[in-house]
């Protein structure tokens, strides 16, 4: 395999392409800044047992693999937040990373190009182990050696100003993230030690050593990465129902059943894609998380946090030694998608600390983003060609509104950033990839009601002091014409709207099990996702779809089941289930 050859799709710095044509007008900013504020949650603490916030079908520590496929795929920093500059030529959204499942964001270039990565053999990944590969920090700056010092014994690589010398840098964006891609390091040098110890079976001429080595181990790895991804983390966020005609077929078989991600617009990702469709993640984001059995997080400082040092999984440094995840069975099962918890769901826990392994969830699918990204950390915000940064573009964008946020300068929230990126990408809304859907014979696709574009509200307590919710619809002018990134929410959340009422209270109890704890996409969110997965393989010359030998399988650990913990055993990660980890059932509405 080339290293970093590109098969049929696109490379870097190419402009993304489109499923539909473009928008010819922009929705109201006013607007758009409304729904923002609505969708952001009061803010929460982190709880250590059932939450009402949370989905069944979607253990936490797929928020953040999530979150580092789209690292791999995407990366815009041309693109505006501002509707003046649309048609801008300097500022039309392009992609510096590749098109593909080909993991850039953990190789870099390679060890040809950027040799800082790699160890001497030219094949393993470097990282600090213990005292290698540990450095000193600049000595100036007394809170870098303060974190130096409380460094933890495992981290990536870092240069003196704290720093990870990474693929991607936004894969240090927080804690756990950092953690993931720390995973695949060790993972992708587990394989190299494999290979290595094979070379004792071959003639000289045969072993694998340098180029030819670091080759055949990211073959393996990719394979293996794209593999759990369509087998292991697709069925989990998208219905079943939307998966027919991809899943389980062959590539000639899923080329008729393209409805959407047709071979001519493979050139790059789409824009429907990379601005909505996959920002459905951020919904699932817990208020915070348990590492150890020492600590839990919020995972960025919350609207009313005044320290924001002090209990937040922000990342951008080297690894807290109390930021360590323990057992990262707190983060992924060892079950197959569609197998349930099994656990006590009778009550929402409370505040009590309770360091037992437990398998966090992430949060529903749904219209709802938790307080910490409403109130967005400077740190973490997108980067913006403009002077005065993306601050300044939203603002600018919103005028005569103002940010609700009261700090200087005014931390704007995830929410308002996805709407306003949607905005300037000129998408069409979501009742349009519905009619696109229908056009091709997918008849089950049908547009959201009024009621269904709704955001779920706090309504006070009931007399047993459990929070009360109830669902109110959005604006009149957008539930005919709905920003895309908004319907995918709300077309996930559609059965807990049909099933709990429009402006009627219910209980957080009613959303522990049954139909109000499950969430996945729906026919216009997960199709685009899902296509677009299965699009970039089929069309990738090097994928395991079209590359690796029939009788292939990926180099795992555990029983060899191709979910993500199996990837993390092989790679030494320590996951050991809790005490009652999961049921043998499969999803059957109730928990």
């Amino acid at each position: 395999m080339s290293g970093f050859g590109h098969g049929s799709v696109g490379t870097r710095e190419q402009a993304f392409t489109r499923l539909l044509p473009l928008r010819a007008k922009s929705y109201p900013t006013h607007e758009l800044l409304k729904l923002a504020n609505s969708i952001k949650s009061d803010p929460d603490t982190v709880k250590d047992g059932p939450d009402p916030e949370e989905n069944l079908l979607l253990p936490a520590g797929y928020t953040y693999f999530g979150q580092f496929i789209d690292h791999d795929l995407t990366f815009d920093n041309t693109s505006s937040l501002n509707p003046a500059d649309i048609g801008s030529v300097d500022r039309l959204p392009s992609n510096l990373r590749t098109p593909r499942f080909d993991l850039d964001s953990l190789y870099g270039d390679g060890p040809d190009a950027q040799p800082f990565l790699y160890d001497e053999d030219g094949a393993t990944l470097l990282y600090k182990n213990g005292t290698a590969n540990q450095v000193e920090p600049t000595a100036s700056n007394t809170k870098l050696v303060k974190d130096f010092k409380n460094q933890a014994d495992q981290d990536l690589l870092r240069s003196p100003n704290g720093r990870a010398i990474i693929g991607d840098k936004r894969n240090d964006e927080n804690s756990i993230i950092s953690q993931i891609q720390l995973s695949f390091v060790k993972y992708h040098n587990a394989v190299v030690a494999k290979l290595k110890q094979n070379n004792h079976k071959l003639q000289d001429d045969q072993k694998l050593t340098g180029t030819a080595l670091f080759e055949a181990a990211q073959n393996e790895v990719r394979w293996a990465y794209q593999k759990i991804v369509i087998e292991d983390f697709l069925p989990r966020i998208v219905n079943a129902d939307v998966l027919e005609g991809l899943k389980d077929k062959t590539r000639d078989q899923r080329a008729q059943n393209y409805a959407l991600y047709t071979e001519d617009k493979r050139e790059n990702l789409p824009r429907e894609f990379v601005v909505a469709a996959y920002r459905f993640g951020h919904s699932g984001v817990r208020f915070g998380y348990r590492l150890n059995n020492d600590q839990r997080f919020s995972i960025f400082p919350g609207s009313d946090n005044d320290n924001p040092d002090d209990d937040s999984l922000l990342g951008f440094e080297p690894l807290p030694s109390h930021h360590v995840i323990d057992n990262w069975a707190r983060f992924f099962p060892l079950t197959s998608p569609g197998v349930l918890p099994n656990e006590s769901r009778e009550s929402p826990a409370d505040e009590t600390p309770d360091p037992k392994v437990r398998l966090q969830l992430a949060y529903k699918i749904d219209s709802n983003l938790v307080d910490p990204l409403g109130v967005l950390p400077p740190p973490v915000l997108p980067t913006s060609q403009n002077v005065g940064g993306v601050i300044k573009e939203v603002r600018d964008a919103i005028s005569p509104d103002t940010l609700p946020d009261t700090k200087v300068p005014p931390r704007p929230s995830l929410a308002l950033l996805n709407l306003l990126r949607g905005n300037n990408y000129r998408v069409q809304s979501g009742q349009q990839i519905v009619k696109a859907l229908q056009d091709k014979g997918f008849t089950q696709a049908i547009p959201l009601t009024s009621d269904q574009l709704s955001v779920r509200q706090s309504a006070g307590e009931n007399s047993a002091g459990d929070a009360l919710f109830k669902f109110e619809p959005i604006a009149e002018n957008l539930q005919n014409d709905t920003p895309l990134w908004f319907y995918i929410l709300a077309e996930a959340q559609a059965p807990l709207v049909d099933h709990f009422g429009v402006g009627k209270s219910f209980s957080e109890v009613e959303l522990l099990n049954g139909v109000g704890a499950k969430t996945q996409l729906g026919w216009v969110g997960g199709r685009i996702v899902a296509e677009v997965f299965y699009g970039l393989l089929d069309s990738d010359q090097e994928s395991y779809i079209n590359k690796a030998p029939k009788d292939w399988q990926p180099i795992l650990g555990g029983d060899q089941t191709v979910i993500f913990a199996n990837l993390l055993k092989f790679a030494g990660q320590n996951i050991e289930p809790p005490q009652t980890s999961t049921s043998t059932h499969k999803n059957s509405g109730s928990c």
